[in-house]
């Protein structure tokens, strides 16, 4: 026998187990945080309803690259993959029975329905930034002024001279420097002291670094100085960093759960979002 039922938070369900018993839920997961756990081949995604000692988890296979997505993505719930499990327990579960590799025996499961068809939707909402003091309303949303494939507001080096971005502005974000006042901001001046060698070549040592080359210690770095104009041919690119902080909501869709001899149907299933699911510091060295 087929039940559909829709996901009212006034709405009860009742669950008829084989020994007669009768169990009320609610299937309430609306107000309920979702929460999350990592595995070995992806996340859990759970949501608690403590007061109707019930539980809905998704076990996802998701690679971490897919939290650098942004926008949706739908992945297809199943039986043996990504599935979906909601259970009943016997007393109040904790985050803790979600997050071992191995359950625990306590709570005990009274009811549980799995999961035999439907579409989860993960929507990422993706900050990108390079930590250089500059705001995307001065660097623009798509402005890649080196054109390495990396758009300036999370560009560690914005105008690819193996200076960074956060060192050649200067000490005020609102005034950046322009060494050889022509109008362009050394952080956007592939020759900063208008000497007539790049930036990126006033690297007598070679390590990918103009910062560290000095002739003349009252004067400072020599991409610096237009009195020293010594060219080392580089082109390479130094290693790029960027932090990366992302959001998840997700809801399912179509979700067809299987168990006690019966079915349950959720046309629509918000279980709402997770902040900061992903962060960190990626290291990219740009194609020169």
């Amino acid at each position: 026998m087929k039940k559909v039922f829709s996901i009212l938070a006034t709405m009860l369900l009742i669950l008829s187990c084989d020994d007669g018993e009768i169990i009320v839920t609610t299937f309430d997961f609306e107000n309920v945080n979702l929460q999350s756990c990592q595995t070995n081949d992806g996340v859990v995604f759970f949501s608690i309803n403590d007061g109707a000692l019930e539980s809905i988890a998704l076990d996802l296979t998701i690679a971490e690259e897919d939290f650098l997505i942004e926008g949706t993505q739908d992945y297809q719930i199943g039986s043996t993959s990504n599935v979906v499990d909601y259970r009943i327990f016997n007393e109040t579960v904790s985050s803790s029975y979600f997050c071992n590799s191995i359950p625990p025996t306590t709570p005990s499961v009274s009811i549980n329905y799995t999961s035999s068809s439907g579409v989860a939707q993960l929507t990422n909402t993706v900050l990108l930034d390079d930590n250089d003091g500059l705001g995307t309303e001065i660097e623009g949303d798509d402005t890649d002024t080196d054109e390495d494939g990396i758009p300036d507001f999370y560009d560690f080096d914005d105008d690819g001279d193996n200076v960074p971005t956060g060192v050649e502005i200067g000490a005020d974000v609102n005034n950046p420097r322009d060494t050889d006042g022509d109008g362009t901001p050394d952080y956007l001046d592939i020759d900063d002291d208008g000497d007539g060698v790049f930036t990126i070549n006033e690297d007598l040592n070679m390590d990918l670094d103009p910062t560290n080359d000095i002739s003349d210690n009252s004067i400072g770095p020599d991409y610096l100085n237009p009195n020293v104009s010594i060219e080392t041919t580089i082109n390479t690119y130094r290693e790029h960093s960027y932090s990366v902080n992302t959001s998840t909501a997700l809801f399912i869709e179509d979700l067809v759960l299987v168990g006690e001899g019966e079915e349950i149907t959720q046309e629509s299933l918000d279980l709402g979002e997770i902040i900061d699911i992903l962060t960190g510091t990626i290291t990219i060295t740009p194609e020169f």
